[in-house]
């Protein structure tokens, strides 16, 4: 692997890893709003450079079938952004973030669920083992009651991001990752719009602090950072994405007790070593589970190229 790729890969896993800090720092900015400003500042750059490449003709290939999974990704990832904004008002950094990368184990079973594609062992051993992790994590918490709702949020989040995952692959048969990027970021965008203003949730008007966090998270995560681990892990092996995907937890964990002064305790630290161990055993060791076939001019996203349930997309 050329250092090139090496420096793409290192700045996809520094961007997510920001995404919780700085949605933090977006406080005290409502939930809606800054998923709703996130993705508004997102898809039209999607857009573009989907314009710009020439890519948009690739929506004519996709059927009827292809164009309702793509709304219905496009809704479950709205949920999952509003419950994952929510679930970080509520809990610490480290056991938000690494509850929401179960989302692989979640992938995993939902495939064995809604595709009738059966979960290995390793999908089963991971799963038991990231389920401890998460039971010391949510110990962690008893007594407080807004934290335990915050770990149920986290957990619901990773819920809904598995199922745009295992929803999102049909569409994505048809589609170029940029593609299909641009049209899921699109429709997440509108569908979080309307709920702003069915909830009338202010979008002008927030502190000057929450506009520059909202901002930076939309292209330091959402667009640095997502897009470049998308296009790096493109030419990595297996085992090699899995440490990636591990790196986002670890990474914003340290940028949390760095910027935010928010330093884990044992108990977080145990149940965060847990939870990430089952999921390394569940991306590690899991079979292939028949990923669609990715656009031939680019690569694959991140669970076509480790040939495991689809890694961590959102957050």
């Amino acid at each position: 692997m050329t250092p090139g790729r090496w420096f793409v890969l290192g700045l996809g896993i520094v961007g997510i890893a920001w995404s919780a800090p700085l949605i933090r720092l977006a406080d005290p900015a409502p939930v809606l709003a800054i998923a709703a400003l996130r993705l508004t500042v997102a898809s039209p750059a999607m857009i573009g450079y989907v314009a710009f490449q020439g890519g948009v003709g690739d929506l004519r290939n996709t059927t009827r079938r292809d164009r309702i999974a793509l709304v219905l990704a496009a809704l479950a990832l709205a949920v999952h952004f509003v419950l994952w904004v929510a679930a970080l008002q509520r809990t610490s950094v480290v056991t938000g973030v690494v509850l929401v990368t179960m989302q692989p184990i979640f992938v995993g079973l939902g495939a064995w669920l809604f595709l009738r594609e059966p979960p290995t062992r390793a999908i089963v051993v991971g799963s038991a083992v990231a389920l401890l992790g998460a039971a010391l994590l949510a110990g962690d918490d008893l007594g407080d009651r807004g934290s335990l709702e915050g770990d149920l949020l986290a957990l619901l989040g990773g819920l809904m991001a598995s199922a745009y995952l295992v929803i999102g692959r049909r569409a994505r048969r048809s589609l170029s990752t940029a593609s299909y990027g641009a049209s899921v970021y699109t429709m997440t965008a509108l569908f979080l719009l309307i709920a702003v203003a069915v909830t009338r949730t202010p979008l002008l008007g927030l502190e000057t602090h929450s506009y520059v966090a909202i901002l930076a998270v939309a292209i330091v995560s959402q667009l640095i950072g997502h897009n470049a681990m998308n296009w790096a892990l493109g030419f990595l092996p297996a085992a090699m994405v899995a440490v990636a995907i591990l790196g986002e937890p670890v990474g914003a964990t340290l940028i949390a007790a760095i910027v935010l002064d928010e330093v884990p305790t044992l108990l977080e630290l145990a149940g965060a070593a847990v939870v990430l161990i089952g999921v390394y055993i569940a991306l590690r060791h899991a079979q292939p589970v028949s990923p669609p076939e990715p656009a031939a001019t680019e690569p694959a996203s991140v669970g076509e190229t480790a040939g495991r349930p689809a890694a961590k997309q959102a957050g």
